[in-house]
């Protein structure tokens, strides 16, 4: 009974198969083949497979993992007809609404209601003519000698690079070998010092035993004189008796210096910055890619003096269903992979976005976040300042999609904008710039301006750590100074009024955005003059507090207070 069922819903199937088994075909069953056999030229199923092998055990049997070998069988279509959906079908017709060759199986799944299907017999006719496919062979020809070009291109890349990898580890080796040297002339240095001042000790306790033999034999001999004089007369006795007096006097001053003394003893006082500066750094230095791209290439590195125009903009909402409030977007970076993190200030959060700017993640911070800025790897740090001026640097890690707080390090001021350089902290407080380690330590107070409270509103770095771009909120400037802190420029513009964020690139491009005149302007690399203004309110700027660019898709991400990120597309 279940056989007979089954065979009905074979004989009735209307599946179109790429292959159907021969001897399931001649008993009018509609059964694909999974095989096939080059002595039978026949393709057999799973079910008829068997049989096959049992009846011709020599025949050499192909399953699909082959299927390139079954062209091999007569009436197979030629390789270049050949569907490649439908290896065992042919091309035979052309869809003008997809501008794709079909099969009559193509026809059948994928384009019933396209309207534009042609026979290619007739399409083809007068091909030969064409001036195109007159030009075919010579336009592979050339494609071809690119491809080669390109492949051993890429031979001698891998080749330097790897030149390029054992150059690196040399310096690497060289570096650890300076250090070694540093630290073993700091060892002998301070064993040196050790010595001296042990050999100064051991040379005064030497002269204090001195002094005490000296002592003890002169009261020694003066007592035992006075007692052998004891029959000769009181005058004798009485000389006896002051000369001892004065040693006496004398043991007993001696005695008096020495006990000033009670122990000698050295100390020794680790200095801890030395363990602490070598454990914040996780490497010998930076390692930065450097892919240079072409000029259509959708990732791309534009020259130092280019002038960005804008090319589209785009808005992606980024609140979450928990969010008490609008979100106000403080700082914005970009990871290595392309995700991109985010402080909402409203809502007292870090968010984590995917390539596609959609919410995967986030974590709550204690207060108020501000901004953030990327160290490395998946790390980031966001400065938080709470109400009662505990004001905080949180580092966190991105693991898997998961925000994870790793540590934090404690300042008494503010902190408003953050940015890295090397293994040093660059932090504003609203008035001043400071200069950190990464362990926290402060260095120095770099620049200040009390002309105002917001004087000193975010900053940026230049790639080389050469040049510190400082947003002045307070007096609508953009400032920038040199790594010293000395001011180079003061740059002022009727599109500048309440800067906030600024970011600069790699390559030197320098954005700023402003919360007052709602625009995003790009600058001067030397901080004097505007480029061009990128952004307004009529383009969907609103009370910018963040941008960065992305170098990744060739756009500038801007937020502010608002539920959405604007991503401005440049060129």
């Amino acid at each position: 009974m279940a056989s007979n069922f089954e065979s009905s819903i074979q004989r009735g199937c209307d599946f179109i198969h790429d292959f159907v088994c021969s001897p399931c075909e001649e008993d009018g069953l509609n059964t694909e083949a999974q095989y096939f056999c080059n002595q039978c030229t026949k393709y057999y199923c799973v079910n008829c497979v068997p049989v096959h092998n049992k009846l011709f055990k020599r025949h050499s049997v192909l399953d699909r993992t082959d299927m390139t070998k079954w062209a091999a069988a007569p009436g197979m279509v030629d390789v270049l007809e050949r569907c490649e959906r439908h290896p065992g079908e042919a091309l035979k017709l052309v869809c003008g609404d997809h501008d794709q060759l079909c099969c009559h199986v193509c026809v059948a799944m994928d384009h019933r209601q396209c309207s534009a299907i042609q026979h290619i017999p007739d399409v083809a006719k007068g091909i030969r003519k064409d001036p195109e496919f007159r030009q075919l062979p010579q336009r592979v020809a050339v494609l071809r000698v690119q491809i080669e070009d390109m492949k051993n291109g890429r031979k001698k890349n891998s080749s330097s690079l790897r030149k390029t990898r054992t150059a690196i580890v040399d310096e690497i080796k060289a570096i650890r070998r300076k250090i070694n040297d540093i630290l073993d002339k700091m060892e002998k240095t301070t064993v040196q010092e050790l010595d001296g001042l042990v050999a100064d000790q051991e040379l005064s306790m030497k002269k204090d035993m001195e002094s005490c033999t000296q002592m003890h034999d002169e009261l020694k001999s003066i007592i035992d004189n006075i007692q052998s004089k004891d029959s000769s007369g009181e005058p004798p006795l009485y000389i006896g008796f002051r000369k001892c007096e004065e040693i006496i006097k004398q043991a007993n001053e001696i005695l008096q210096n020495m006990s000033n003394v009670v122990k000698y003893n050295i100390t020794f006082r680790k200095h801890n910055e030395i363990e602490d500066n070598l454990s914040s750094m996780k490497t010998f230095g930076e390692l930065n890619e450097s892919n240079v791209f072409c000029k259509h290439s959708k990732i791309s590195l534009f020259p130092r003096d280019h002038v960005f125009a804008t090319n589209g903009t785009k808005e992606y909402n980024v609140k979450m269903s928990s969010d008490k409030g609008k979100c106000a977007i403080q700082g914005i970076c970009e990871l290595p992979d392309g995700e991109i993190v985010i402080t909402d200030y409203k809502n007292r959060k870090v968010k984590l976005l995917d390539r596609e700017y959609r919410v995967v993640d986030h974590c709550d911070v204690p207060e108020y976040s501000w901004d953030l800025c990327h160290i490395g790897g998946n790390e980031v740090v966001v400065c938080v300042n709470n109400n009662d001026d505990r004001c905080e640097l949180l580092f966190i890690n991105i693991t898997k999609g998961k925000l994870v707080t790793t540590r934090k390090l404690s300042f008494t001021h503010r902190c408003y904008g953050a940015a890295h350089h090397g293994n040093n902290l660059y932090i504003s407080s609203g008035t001043a710039l400071y200069f950190y380690t990464m362990t926290g330590k402060l260095i120095e107070k770099l620049y200040e301006d009390k002309s105002g409270d917001y004087t000193v509103r975010r900053i940026a770095i230049s790639n080389d750590g050469k040049t510190i771009y400082i947003t002045n909120n307070s007096n609508d400037q953009l400032i920038t100074l040199d790594n010293l802190g000395n001011k180079l420029a003061t740059f002022t513009d009727p599109d500048l009024v309440g800067p906030w964020g600024v970011h600069v690139t790699t390559a030197g491009h320098v954005f700023v955005c402003c919360r007052a005149s709602g625009t995003v302007l790009q600058v001067v690399k030397d901080g004097k003059t505007k480029l061009t203004t990128l952004g307004r309110k009529q383009d969907g700027v609103y009370a910018p507090r963040a941008l960065y660019f992305s170098s990744r898709t060739s756009s500038l991400v801007v937020g502010g207070w608002n539920n959405t990120l604007l991503v401005i597309s440049v060129r």
